[in-house]
């Protein structure tokens, strides 16, 4: 192997593991919305709202606000959970991607 093709295979795993890990972070993201949103959404509309342990007002104005930042936390933080398991399975369909060569009159990156 010559030095050109050494930098080109470096240059495409490093696209590859940059790749891989923006599809991480988007499949947290994703999950943390979908499912998390979702469960905290339907907590926030519910009609259990005792007199203690309430927020008032406050809370009641800037709770879908806050929600939505702890889904996206929740979701891009849990270790072995519904996004992991989502990711894995991307991961496994992109990697099968990347080592069909690419159809004609396209160019690979």
């Amino acid at each position: 192997m010559n030095a050109a093709s050494v930098s080109s295979v470096t240059d495409k795993a490093m696209r590859v593991g940059h790749d891989l890990e923006q599809l991480k972070d988007v499949t947290g993201r994703v999950v943390g919305s979908v499912f998390y949103g979702t469960m905290l959404k339907m907590m926030r509309e519910s009609k259990l709202k005792g007199p203690y342990g309430h927020g008032g007002r406050g809370e009641d104005v800037f709770a879908a606000q806050l929600h939505g930042i702890l889904a996206e936390r929740m979701g891009s933080q849990t270790k072995g959970g519904i996004a992991d398991a989502i990711y894995q399975h991307l991961q496994k369909q992109q990697s099968l991607i990347s080592k069909q060569p690419a159809p004609l009159g396209e160019v690979q990156r």
